[in-house]
């Protein structure tokens, strides 16, 4: 059993991580607020600054910001390009969503032929047909 004294401390520190996730859902949300505004006005693509701070939230590091966003903008099916850590292009235009996708699906590819290699059993095949 934990003593008081360190019962308190993780107590802070689930608290502190439960905030960190609101506020980036609450960035997220901001990011996609921007997206449908400039959609509604006949844009395809803005460009994202990651606030320093948000007055009455806790303190973030922009880079674990940055790449919250990017992953789950991605993940989204939207087209992203880092421009710096505080700086992320978007766009939605049908031709960025289309390089996205082929670009996704060779990663995928590649990343299949990398764990095709690592297998024990593909490499006994391999070796079996060499020699």
């Amino acid at each position: 059993m934990l003593s008081p004294d360190v019962e308190n401390i993780l107590e802070i520190q689930k608290k502190r991580s439960l905030r960190e996730e609101q506020l980036k859902e609450k960035i997220l949300k901001s990011v996609k607020e921007k997206i449908n505004n400039y959609a509604n006005f006949g844009q395809t693509n803005c460009i994202y600054t990651i606030p320093n701070f948000i007055i009455g939230e806790i303190p973030f590091k922009l880079e674990a910001m940055n790449k919250f966003l990017v992953k789950k903008l991605k993940s989204d099916g939207l087209y992203i390009i880092n421009i710096s850590l505080q700086h992320i292009y978007i766009s939605w235009n049908i031709k960025d969503i289309q390089k996205a996708m082929e670009e996704k699906s060779k990663k995928n590819k590649i990343k299949s032929e990398k764990e095709d290699l690592n297998n024990y059993s593909a490499f006994v095949n391999y070796s079996k047909k060499t020699f």
